[in-house]
């Protein structure tokens, strides 16, 4: 079975959440944003768009 961390790690994954999270700090203050911002880079999503890396 996966852990969560080797889920996480998926880029589908990542890309997933990075678009959930840009949805949600469209509706929510600067303020919060930023603990977003925080929780993303916690999981090592250091950037919201997700492209494929050559």
């Amino acid at each position: 079975m996966n852990t969560l961390k080797e889920i996480i790690a998926n880029e589908k994954v990542k890309g997933i959440i990075a678009i959930a999270a840009a949805v949600v700090m469209w509706f929510t203050p600067n303020y919060i944003d930023a603990i977003i911002e925080a929780g993303l880079a916690a999981f090592g999503i250091s950037k919201l768009v997700i492209k494929k890396e050559e």
